[in-house]
Parts: structure tokens; C-alpha cells; sequence
């Protein structure tokens, strides 16, 4: 298999960067792994911090002895529909590094085969 394959499947399907570590680019792999890493870590936040609010207010309730069900779910379903406003912004970022990776490592690994082609031929 072409070491442009590999590259590209690589931070296709393992994690975004790491096709540049397998073709020696270490910053930029770096780079792109701490972009990545940094945004699922937000999201991560997020989500954890959306789900402790709705699990406060759901023991208030049940504390208020109010054990009506439907109350409970329409607390659920009020706080999971005013999330953060930034989580689809990072969540699209973070798709367009993936995809930006994977041809970044394609690309890379076309010029190295492309370079290890000249210099066999001299």
C-alpha cells in the first residue's frame, strides 16, 4: 500500500494527526491532535455540566416531594434543549479538521513518494 494510503486512512479512522506523525511531521500532527483533543474535551464539559444541571433541579423536584413524571420530563427536556451555544460551532470544527487532516496526510504522503521516486531514479 502507498504510503499516501496509509497516511490518509491513518488520521482517517485512528485519530486526526496521526497520518503526520507516520510521515515524520510531528508539529503539525501535534498540532492538529491538542485542536482535537481540545474540542472533544469542550464538549465533553458541556455535556457534563448540561446533564448536572438537569439531574440538580430533578432531585429538587423529588426532594419537593413532587414525584409527577410528567414534571420530571419536561424538566429534562427543557434544560437538553438549551445546551451551550458553542457545542455545533466546535462540533463542525472539529469534522472540518478531521477532514482537513486526512488530505493534509494525503497530500504529504503524495510528495514524499513523489520525492523517494526521484532520488531511486538517480
Amino acid at each position: 500500500m502507498k504510503i499516501s494510503y496509509k497516511a490518509a486512512l491513518l488520521s482517517a479512522f485512528v485519530f486526526p494527526g496521526v497520518g503526520q506523525f507516520y510521515l515524520k511531521r510531528h508539529w503539525r500532527g501535534l498540532f492538529i491532535m491538542l485542536f482535537v483533543f481540545t474540542g472533544l474535551g469542550y464538549m465533553i464539559w458541556s455535556a457534563t455540566v448540561a446533564a448536572l444541571s438537569v439531574l440538580d433541579d430533578t432531585v429538587v423536584k423529588l426532594q419537593g416531594s413532587t414525584t409527577n413524571l410528567q414534571e420530571l420530563s419536561n424538566i429534562v427536556g427543557s434544560k437538553m434543549s438549551t445546551t451551550d451555544p458553542y457545542h455545533d460551532a466546535v462540533f463542525y470544527l472539529i469534522v472540518c479538521f478531521w477532514i482537513f487532516a486526512v488530505i493534509d496526510a494525503y497530500i504529504i504522503g503524495k510528495e514524499k513518494e513523489s520525492r523517494d521516486k526521484e532520488t531511486s531514479s538517480l
